[in-house]
């Protein structure tokens, strides 16, 4: 009896265990189910917050930058649920309130986070060097490099019918001076050449210059980059201009200050600080100590410039010299009326 007795009972101890596990183990399918099926449609950003995406990540990594994704519900979502669509790098906005396929459909959509690059007329290459370096973009030297690179320029030949036939040791005079947006997360030193290249051509090459040879241009993109450095005064560019071409056709010298600085590799602003320094050295620049234009253009004009120095004015004026203090300039026809500003405007 007693045996039997046991037995009954151990049978029912059994049944009870049994029933404990049974439970447990249909209470974590349960829950497990309702997580699974509740994932899709779960709140899982608690506020507004910004990511920003990787070319290598991948939405199994996801959860390293969307710490909501870094569970195994998501995994088992992924596995289910393949995106269609690719990742692609770039910052995102997610929202308070996303679940999981809102979160997909945030990153389908990227935010710009633009920044305006403003290239200014007269500028050179090593100003925009200077320029990008400031912002950030680049590492100093790499815009230089970039834009001086024989192999970069050969490249760039066939899409660009005004640097096609002619030698190049840069691309000094075509990078046109304009304000550009550029993304900072995306940004390419190609990106921004192409973009200054391809307004040169709508700016200036369609509009005024597609009638003459790549020669041509670039003989008057190395004289208007003087006029550039010069004058400021937009009603002054076309007698200055002429002045210039008139001395030149002559065979005299430019004689132009702005030519000075470009051998030693000066941004505009160091070059006001040491041009006494270099105005009677002799270089393939230096337009005070050699005759003839430059050996390449000394910075980059703008549409109006380019426009005077081809449209020049013709005046009987040999010389000009300005006022420092007051930018004002003064013609002369003769060099001793040119010595006569001097005296009288030049303090």
């Amino acid at each position: 009896m007693n045996i039997r007795r046991k037995r009954i009972q151990t049978n029912s101890q059994n049944n009870k265990t049994t029933k404990i596990i049974l439970a447990i183990i249909c209470f974590v399918f349960l829950f497990c189910g309702y997580k699974y099926f509740s994932f899709p449609s779960a709140k899982l950003i608690e506020k507004d917050q910004k990511i920003h995406i990787d070319k290598q990540d991948r939405f199994a990594t996801l959860g390293k930058k969307i710490p909501e994704l870094d569970s195994i519900w998501y995994s088992l979502y992924l596995k289910m649920n393949k995106p269609n669509f690719q990742l692609q790098a770039g910052t995102f906005q997610l929202k308070k309130g996303d679940t999981v396929k809102n979160i997909f459909s945030d990153l389908q959509k990227p935010i710009t986070d633009s920044k305006n690059i403003t290239i200014l007329e007269g500028w050179n290459i090593f100003d925009t060097d200077e320029k990008l370096t400031t912002m950030g973009l680049i590492q100093k030297g790499e815009y230089i490099a970039y834009v001086t690179n024989p192999e970069k320029i050969e490249a760039l030949r066939k899409f660009y019918p005004f640097l096609e036939n002619i030698k190049l040791e840069s691309l000094e005079g075509y990078l046109y001076p304009d304000t550009y947006k550029v993304n900072p997360n995306e940004f390419g030193i190609n990106i921004l050449v192409i973009a200054q290249l391809d307004a040169f051509e709508n700016q200036v090459y369609k509009k005024i210059l597609s009638n003459k040879n790549s020669k041509e241009i670039y003989e008057l993109l190395n004289l208007a980059s003087i006029v550039e450095k010069e004058e400021k005064n937009s009603k002054n560019k076309p007698t200055v201009a002429g002045i210039l071409k008139k001395r030149l056709d002559a065979n005299w010298r430019i004689g132009a200050d702005a030519t000075v600085c470009y051998p030693y590799k000066l941004t505009s602003q160091n070059c006001k600080m040491v041009v006494s320094k270099y105005i009677y050295e002799k270089n393939d620049y230096n337009t005070r100590t050699k005759t003839g234009l430059p050996k390449t253009p000394i910075a980059n004009p703008n549409f109006e410039t380019v426009n005077a120095t081809l449209n020049y004015k013709k005046t009987p004026y040999w010389f000009y010299l300005h006022n420092v203090s007051t930018g004002k300039i003064y013609f002369a026809e003769t060099n001793a009326q040119h010595e006569e500003n001097k005296r009288n405007y030049i303090r």
